[in-house]
């Protein structure tokens, strides 16, 4: 897949005061920066460094850890313990308790947490920094990875079916056979769900006995919050945003705020600057503000989420509000040379994708919820998931290694060793 990297700069707001923190050279550019705190400076970025080349210590894909008997996950903690040290001490506790005990400046902690403004463990703070200025990006955009995906089905016999909407998967005798859509229509064989887990066993009849069990199993857990996103076009003849990767607007004590707590009035907006593609007019954007599923009665759609006039309306409010806020920061000029926008809101990230309550990350991952992984297997026979809700999690890179995981433990009963091959195909290269 052809790509491109990503090497621009981020602007960023707090509260009054603008800084912009240059690619490939992150602790320079927070030093300068943060000329008063430059001790505070250098603790937190050997932090996040120690971090990070310790995430990417390992030498090959881990095991799962509901994979492991008791002896091995023994050893894999004293193994964490004495090879992850300042992971084990940092990366896996709430960033803004982490941040709390390296400084005591709150702009300097909303700095670092601008990357990506959720309360996370402190190892997300890390990652982003750890990657930023050397991450690349599909030349064709991200729908390459998906087609990508689409094609080899394809070249491998397989059949894609688009608006062809599941709404039951057929269980017998506690195995699962094959689905049911829409339209009536069937279609019979092992099934793998990459929807949320709570959609997926909805699908399920209630007379499969293992369907209460397994909703009992994560009725305690929390999706990770979720966003509304503002997508634009950028006609850069008009306004140009070259040298930049990301905008931040942001207050000084974001770093301790939680989604549900914000409004659209307050909530930190990120705004991601995507390369433009070759013949293509307009420069893309993203803003990102994180406001919950529940805001204004879930989005004044009520307990039904029916989405009605009112909704649609709500829609545009908040629409209005976040393209004022980003001309407040970057001009009048910028928002006149957005040609087109469009917000999509947690409802409608719910809807399109059939993840709960519109979460794009899976499940939480604060300390007390972080590393509490799904298993691919579900206790029906011949039911999969896959995707952002089972080991490895989410993100881009952990979505397509769940796929990876997922077809080893399948392949496993048919005495193939995934593993096996992909280690004799790298040493090969074949």
């Amino acid at each position: 897949m052809e790509t491109v990297p990503l090497r621009g700069d981020l602007k960023c707001f707090i509260g009054e005061r603008e800084h912009r923190f240059q690619h490939g050279r992150a602790r320079e550019s927070f030093l300068e920066n943060f000329p008063k705190n430059r001790d505070d400076v250098n603790r937190i970025f050997d932090v996040m460094e120690t971090i990070v080349t310790e995430m990417f210590s390992g030498t090959e894909a881990p095991e799962p850890p509901y994979d492991m008997n008791l002896l091995q996950l023994i050893g894999f903690g004293m193994a964490a313990k004495r090879q992850r040290p300042t992971f084990m001490r940092y990366g896996s506790k709430d960033a803004y308790r982490v941040l709390d005990s390296l400084t005591t400046s709150d702009e300097l902690k909303t700095a670092i947490y601008s990357k990506a403004p959720y309360p996370m463990v402190f190892m997300a703070c890390a990652y982003q920094w750890g990657v930023y200025g050397s991450s690349l990006y599909p030349s064709h955009g991200m729908h390459a990875i998906s087609d990508a995906a689409a094609e080899g089905l394809k070249r491998l016999g397989g059949e894609l079916k688009l608006n062809a909407e599941v709404t039951e998967i057929l269980v017998s005798d506690n195995r699962a056979y094959g689905v049911r859509t829409k339209d009536g229509a069937e279609y019979l064989g092992a099934v793998i769900s990459n929807a949320s887990p709570q959609y997926t066993y909805d699908w399920i009849s209630d007379a499969a006995a293992a369907k209460g069990r397994m909703k009992r199993a994560i009725s305690g857990r929390r999706p990770f919050p979720p966003a509304a996103l503002l997508f634009m076009s950028l006609d850069e003849n008009k306004y140009r945003v070259d040298g930049l990767e990301g905008i931040g607007i942001l207050s000084s004590k974001d770093y301790r705020m939680r989604t549900e707590e914000y409004t659209p009035d307050t909530a930190p907006i990120v705004i991601n600057v995507y390369p433009r593609r070759e013949g293509d007019e307009y420069r893309p954007l993203v803003a990102l503000a994180p406001l919950s599923y529940e805001y204004r009665n879930c989005w004044e759609t009520g307990a039904d989420r029916i989405r009605g006039e009112r909704y649609r309306e709500l829609k545009h409010e908040v629409e209005a509000t976040l393209l004022s806020r980003i001309g407040e920061r970057m001009g009048r000029d910028f928002v006149a040379a957005v040609s087109y926008h469009e917000l999509s809101s947690p409802i409608t990230f719910e809807r399109y994708t059939y993840s709960k309550n519109g979460s794009f990350m899976g499940w939480s991952i604060r300390q007390s919820e972080y590393g509490r992984y799904l298993k691919q297997r579900t206790e029906i026979r011949d039911l999969y998931l896959v995707g952002q809700w089972v080991f490895p999690g989410f993100g881009v890179a952990g979505v397509m290694a769940s796929g990876y995981y997922l077809a080893k433990e399948i392949l496993k009963s048919g005495g193939i060793d995934l593993k096996k091959e992909f280690s004799d195909y790298s040493a090969t290269g074949r």
